[in-house]
């Protein structure tokens, strides 16, 4: 990092996310935008190493880490593997933050799914901001605010007192209610001396009453032509995809049952708006079939195509939902009418008429005109500039004053 003594060090970003493409390459856009704007920052963008390629500006510096997004989720060494990606991430900030005493001006970006770094921000003392290009991927159980309030009464009483624009229960049950899972807390407290708990403090473990921090910035990566910003009250590269052959088996029945040709994209492939604008633009009638991930949905919306959304997990649901109530898509696919559970004739059969009948519903005229009306007003929008704009005022003219 550059730097030097504290009088003349640049001030230091970093921007950390995680997950499939779709969760990392709006975050990396963002910090090679922010590096271009705020040259006098020294930029860092960490990631899983299996993003190395991702197209960063020459004037950002990158860490990579060795995990990769389709195992950190579902392995069976999934606790030794944790345990080394935050230790990798300690030592990834502790090399930007660690050898400075003054913060002034400093701050981490990061991803729902790079929730390390809002606990490293608190040891290092600087601002955390929450960069998401999709709505929070999890929801808290059922059972948390009750047992909460069960076993933290004082720091459940210190969320609902806070005052305006500080830190509250509704931020806590929007999504900050997962930096209090247990998993968090023998790593704060052995690994990062902080208390086991966010916002308690490390010796009394009691909530700490004379801090006030604000509630964190959020910013949400969509376009109000498509959702309501939320208030606060490629199939391949995802890892799900547990029988390909019986997936491949129902597209080559489409085939043969009709007319349409197949261009399937998977892991590996150039980036899915690129190719999906390009084979829009070459073919008289297109569709986007995909798994309803924000990235994939994104680009087949600015692409103008229809869409078929076949989700599986997570936020993939609302956004399936969502582009049929916008009118781009048919209903949603079952995973089943994708991907049978078996490869026996009748199932794959069954699935390819589901599909088809799903292409011909997307293909109506209704359909292509919205697509295409919803793509031209995307095509005016700058989400990045937009960003941008909000860093500058939320944090860089606030670190000033």
């Amino acid at each position: 990092m550059d730097g030097g003594g504290d009088g003349s060090r640049r001030s230091r970003a970093v921007f950390m996310a995680f997950g499939t493409r779709g969760d990392v390459f709006p975050i990396a856009a963002l910090a090679a935008a922010f590096a271009q704007d705020q040259r006098q920052y020294a930029v860092v963008f960490i990631t899983h190493s299996a993003h190395m390629n991702v197209m960063l500006d020459s004037c950002l510096c990158q860490a990579h880490l060795s995990l990769r997004p389709s195992s950190w989720r579902a392995s069976h060494r999934k606790k030794m593997i944790q345990v080394e990606h935050r230790k990798e991430c300690l030592a990834a900030v502790e090399d930007v933050f660690g050898n400075y005493t003054s913060t002034d001006g400093d701050f981490i970006v990061i991803n729902f799914f790079a929730l390390e770094g809002w606990h490293l921000a608190e040891l290092f003392q600087v601002k955390c901001i929450i960069s998401a290009p999709y709505f929070v991927p999890y929801s808290a159980p059922a059972s948390f605010e009750r047992q909460f309030k069960q076993s933290l009464p004082l720091l459940y009483n210190y969320f609902q007192e806070a005052p305006p624009n500080t830190v509250c229960w509704t931020d806590i049950t929007h999504w900050m209610w997962a930096l209090f899972m247990e998993t968090w807390g023998s790593w704060r407290n052995e690994s990062l001396n902080l208390s086991p708990i966010p916002f308690t403090d490390p010796v009394t473990n009691l909530p700490l009453w004379y801090v006030r921090e604000e509630s964190p910035l959020l910013l949400y990566g969509f376009s109000k032509e498509i959702v309501e910003c939320p208030g606060l009250s490629s199939i391949g590269s995802m890892g799900y995809l547990r029988n390909p052959k019986a997936f491949l088996m129902v597209l080559k029945a489409v085939i043969e049952k009709t007319d349409y040709r197949i261009i399937l994209f998977s892991s590996g492939y150039q980036p899915l708006d690129s190719a999906i604008q390009s084979v829009a633009s070459s073919v008289a009638e297109s569709i986007a079939i995909h798994h309803a991930g924000s990235g994939s949905t994104a680009a087949a919306l600015l692409a103008g195509v229809p869409q078929i959304a076949c989700p599986f997990l997570l936020d993939q649901f609302y956004w399936a939902e969502r582009l049929h109530w916008l009118g781009v898509a048919p209903e949603p696919l079952r995973r089943q009418h994708l991907i049978p559970d078996t490869e026996n004739a009748s199932s794959i059969n069954n699935a390819a008429d589901m599909l088809i009948g799903a292409i011909r519903s997307a293909l109506s005229p209704e359909i292509k005109a919205q697509a295409t009306r919803i793509a031209e007003k995307l095509s005016s929008e700058d989400g990045i500039a937009e960003a941008l704009r909000i860093l500058r005022k939320k944090v860089l003219l606030q670190s000033k004053n």
